[in-house]
């Protein structure tokens, strides 16, 4: 038996990832083996194809760091799932496949009210959204909040965890067109611009920052005292998906070099995360395994912006890479 793999084979434009054919492999004892129904795409993915991805594997390989579908086989020593029952499972690289196998622990029950579509839109989001905001900074009721990538599936999941926790949530967009979407979550919407220029908008106990780069030195003034922010990409290091070296090598210069003497003066904390590394830890990958009961428990529900058939995998980017997107693109298998 085989199934289809999408391998990036060299870095380029989205019409260089590669559809192909593998053969099908048995589950080891600890493993599972899942017939994916959808694959999640990220603007990892966007940057590894890029060959802006430091961790990427050596090409060609195949990106994806999430699915959901149904559970196909497992291994002797695994009990927590058997074949037949709708999973979701983070992946380590290997996610954009019609079949994957991973390890019984990095499989995810489905929550209950969720499909597999939404399913499939949930790990890496949730994941990153509960590192920044309960690991890291802690949010708590009556902070205020900045979501500087709202209309995205971090952002989506972000909006909902701070408000939950009674959290009062902005959000910024690329473009005005997109705010009502924010303000849909309970959130007060700004464009990027809209917000930079008004320099009443301060006194934040915590910002999630996606852009990197020259966005992190003007966002850092918008802290308040004990205010925390937490940086999870470079993304202004990319425009419209075209491997441009000199824009992301600006990208990188701009980066503040933060001194913690200075810290001193601001009274704040800038934190970075790499879920990737973060999922590379055992204790860790058990603890977030536990943690994701509660997505059913908070009621929060991802936003599935667009599904694309695998098999146009370079208009899933395309759609990505130009910020056409609110919420998760996935892939669907079938």
């Amino acid at each position: 038996m085989t199934h289809q793999q999408i391998a990036i084979e060299k870095y380029g434009a989205a019409s260089t990832l590669k559809l192909r054919e593998v053969a099908d492999e048995a589950p080891g004892d600890d493993e599972v083996a899942i017939d994916v129904a959808y694959s999640g795409v990220n603007f990892a993915d966007i940057q590894m194809r890029l060959g802006f991805y430091p961790d990427a594997p050596k090409r060609p390989f195949v990106p994806g760091y999430e699915v959901a579908g149904k559970v196909a086989a497992v291994g002797k020593n695994v009990t927590n799932v058997r074949p037949g029952d709708p999973v979701a499972a983070g992946t380590y690289f290997g996610g954009y496949a019609s079949r994957v196998k991973v390890a019984a622990n990095q499989v995810l029950r489905r929550p209950a009210g969720l499909d597999l579509a939404a399913g499939a839109a949930l790990p890496v989001n949730y994941f990153t959204a509960h590192l920044a905001l309960h690991e890291m900074a802690r949010v708590r009721a009556g902070d205020r909040v900045l979501v500087e990538c709202a209309t995205g599936g971090v952002g989506v999941l972000a909006m909902q965890m701070a408000r939950h926790v009674g959290a009062e949530v902005t959000g910024l967009t690329t473009t005005a067109a997109k705010k009502d979407f924010i303000r849909g979550y309970g959130a007060t919407a700004y464009t990027r611009e809209e917000f930079r220029a008004d320099a009443t908008l301060t006194g934040y106990d915590f910002i999630l920052n996606a852009s990197g780069g020259a966005e992190m030195a003007w966002q850092r003034k918008r802290l308040g005292i004990t205010g925390r922010m937490v940086c999870i990409g470079v993304n202004s290091g990319v425009k419209d998906g075209k491997r441009n070296l000199p824009r992301m090598a600006l990208a990188v210069v701009r980066t503040p070099r933060i001194s913690v003497l200075k810290l001193f003066d601001e009274n704040s904390g800038i934190f970075a995360l790499n879920a990737l590394h973060v999922l590379k830890d055992p204790t860790w990958v058990e603890r977030l395994t536990r943690a994701f009961a509660s997505v059913e428990q908070l009621g929060l529900q991802p936003h599935v912006g667009k599904v694309f058939p695998a098999a146009d995998v370079a208009s899933a980017h395309r759609f990505l890479e130009t910020k056409q997107a609110t919420g998760k693109v996935l892939l669907a298998w079938s």
